[in-house]
């Protein structure tokens, strides 16, 4: 039996599995309706949080399963320093409890991993299943980055933003029109009001929005700072002119998600070309948007190239895709190593799997 812990931001994990990865427990305590009032994660609050959510979770694991764990794995990194090391120190409490090795797992590494994931009694696939290279792109509240995944620990880093992630763009937006948080979901609602827009993210409107980093000489990296200020503006202008059709803030967030999807498509048709994949993944919270989801199926469909997203459940973070790497890890013999908890921690960046 394998067992991981997930503490890297705001959600409380403890996840196990067994050696064919199908889940035999997992148990979640979310903080988003204690952090809602604010805007956005109090890093404190979330670290205490997990300090008293974590043995409460424990306990509700049946014994019998407990018992037969063979290896626990945390998230040691990315994510907020208190957050991690509430988790980490608590497995190190576990793992000196049953005698039995701690492996330090990856956020962003389990993001990257979660599309081959089962569902219920369906084994996902094994390590030997998983096509190698493909390229992946993880996107969520504080990450967007493009990978090309060689091997569970051969991933090199193509690109990443420059500032805001993709996720922090959607929440800032979401508390520009009084929405509240977290912003994705409440946009999507919104942009799907706009008859202008279609499944794909193919929009017709008033609104004109830049599409960032689309030149070449931006390699892999993305932008969305540039993009956030121009919807603002977008915003301050029609709040002088209440006069204005009631359904253009719909046609706005239809306009945005738009060039969204453009903006992360144009550099995953760029990767998938010139690495020569015939795979892409796209995992992270933002991959549950629907509009990201059809237009890159049918786009990738176009170019016969396969697609593969989490199931929504493992798109957000959760302790089952770090159990589920776990398992990833032992099939290709990586050993339980000595860690520290790296607030960052950036799969294929140099010395990043030290």
């Amino acid at each position: 039996m394998l067992c991981a812990v997930e503490t890297s931001f705001d959600e409380t994990g403890i996840a196990l599995c067994d050696s064919a990865g199908l889940i035999r427990a997992s148990l979640l305590s979310s903080q988003v309706e204690l952090h809602a009032p604010y805007g956005g994660c109090v890093p404190e609050l979330a670290a205490r949080t997990h300090l008293s959510d974590l043995p409460q979770l424990w306990q509700h694991i049946e014994p019998e399963l407990r018992a037969g764990i063979e290896h626990i794995g945390v998230t040691s990194g990315p994510g907020l320093p208190g957050c991690l090391l509430a988790g980490v120190n608590f497995c190190r409490g576990l793992a000196a409890h049953y005698g039995i090795a701690l492996h330090g797992l990856n956020h962003l590494q389990g993001h990257i991993f979660s599309p081959f994931m089962g569902q219920g009694s369906e084994p996902g696939l094994s390590l030997s299943e998983i096509p190698f290279p493909h390229v992946a792109l993880l996107v969520s509240g504080g990450h967007t980055e493009l990978f090309l995944v060689r091997g569970v620990e051969e991933i090199e880093l193509l690109g990443q933003t420059q500032d805001d992630a993709v996720g922090e763009l959607l929440d800032k937006v979401s508390a520009m029109l009084g929405l509240g948080y977290p912003g994705g979901a409440r946009l999507e609602r919104l942009a799907r009001e706009y008859p202008g827009m279609t499944e794909l993210a193919e929009y017709s409107g008033q609104f004109e929005l830049p599409v960032p980093m689309r030149s070449r000489k931006y390699g892999y990296n993305f932008s969305y700072s540039g993009l956030k200020t121009a919807v603002r503006k977008q915003i301050q202008e029609r709040a002088d002119h209440p006069a204005l059709a009631d359904n253009w803030q719909a046609s706005l967030v239809a306009a945005l998600f738009s060039s969204v999807v453009e903006s992360l498509w144009f550099k995953l048709e760029r990767a998938v070309e010139e690495y020569k994949v015939s795979l892409l993944t796209v995992s992270g919270g933002v991959a549950i948007n629907g509009f990201i989801r059809a237009a890159f199926a049918e786009r990738a469909g176009r170019m016969g190239v396969e697609l593969r997203v989490p199931h929504p459940r493992h798109c957000l973070d959760n302790a089952e895709m770090m159990a589920w790497l776990l398992k990833l890890r032992l099939e290709a013999g990586i050993p339980a190593r000595e860690f520290d908890a790296r607030s960052n921690w950036v799969p294929g960046e140099p010395g990043w799997n030290d």
